[in-house]
């Protein structure tokens, strides 16, 4: 009788604990349960000027030593005149060459302006992926592009108060979904925002990239 009132009064104290107490069972597939943080980078750009008849206009290329995974590719602006165009993001499987880079705030490669998401980690301090804008159109050494997705892009007159919204290719979700994202192995891979050959007059451009490294 005594033995039986010790093992009720076990099961009765457990049945109290808390659910973070007790040991997780073997989670089924495809289950989260719990918040396994990646070395994350992002990097904006600003005020930059597209050429006339803009190509691969933002690029971030691969690492030689690590696995390169975008996850979020930004851009908007305004022009002199209201212009709607289509805009393709491309993976090159050899990096482009040649150009004139963005300075300052207009190039999201310069080192200073590269972020960490998490400036606590000492494996974040600094970043392999390779990041470049142009102001004058690159050479394309990959004619036959992987092409990873597409939209419009609207800019308005610099002048105008309201501003249409950014375009976003955002691929986070498909993490979390169990989709491969935008993946870059190696320095010769290359994901770029392309504008069509399209010349923007006047044009101001605005956005940002957020990647992993593994």
């Amino acid at each position: 009788m005594k033995k039986l009132l010790l093992v009720s009064a076990a099961l009765g104290l457990l049945a109290l604990c808390p659910a973070s107490a007790q040991i997780n069972a073997v989670p089924q597939i495809g289950l989260t349960t719990g918040y396994l943080p990646k070395v994350t980078y992002s990097s904006a750009f600003i005020g930059l000027v597209p050429p006339a008849s803009a190509t691969d206009e933002v690029c971030i290329a691969g690492s030689a030593t690590k696995v390169v995974r975008v996850v979020r590719m930004v851009i908007g602006g305004s022009a002199g005149t209201l212009v709607q165009l289509p805009v393709t993001v491309v993976k090159r499987a050899t990096a482009d060459t040649g150009g004139t880079i963005g300075t300052t705030t207009a190039n999201p490669g310069i080192t200073t302006q590269i972020a960490s998401r998490d400036t606590g980690q000492a494996a974040n301090t600094s970043a392999s992926a390779v990041l470049v804008s142009y102001t004058a159109v690159p050479t394309i050494n990959d004619a036959a592009p992987v092409y990873i997705d597409s939209a419009n892009m609207a800019l308005s007159v610099t002048s105008v108060a309201t501003q249409p919204a950014m375009t976003i290719f955002d691929w986070g979700r498909d993490i979390e979904n169990n989709v491969q994202v935008p993946t870059l192995r190696g320095v010769a891979q290359q994901l770029c925002i392309n504008l069509n050959t399209i010349s923007i007059s006047s044009g101001v451009l605005n956005g940002s990239v957020t990647w992993t490294e593994e």
